[in-house]
């Protein structure tokens, strides 16, 4: 969580992505006071949403977690990643360089 918080936070600070590029939070499993535990546990800046029948997960191809989607406004998904992220560098720049594109 710590990576993805910092990426929320960095492109809330880009004038060019703060508008256009969004992060949301969808806990598989987890039903709403499971969610505002971890909101605070982890001090997440984003909205975290519930999912605790698994329906958005399942929706969303049930992809092992934790699972980032990165869509335009249309809601186009423009790319993914399973598992956690160890470098916050290289999703930054795809991000960057995917939004350049729209």
């Amino acid at each position: 969580m710590p990576i993805v918080n910092r990426l929320h936070n960095v492109m809330l600070d880009d004038p060019k992505l703060r508008n256009d590029v969004k992060v949301l939070g969808i806990c598989a499993g987890n039903n709403a006071k499971q969610v505002e535990v971890c909101k605070s546990q982890f001090r997440i800046p984003f909205p975290l949403f519930p999912d605790e029948k698994h329906d958005i997960h399942i929706a969303l191809g049930a992809a092992g977690t934790p699972f980032m989607i990165i869509a335009d406004s249309k809601g186009k998904v423009l790319m993914n990643h399973t598992g956690v992220i160890q470098d916050f560098d290289k999703p930054l720049a795809e991000i960057r360089e995917l939004h350049k594109k729209q």
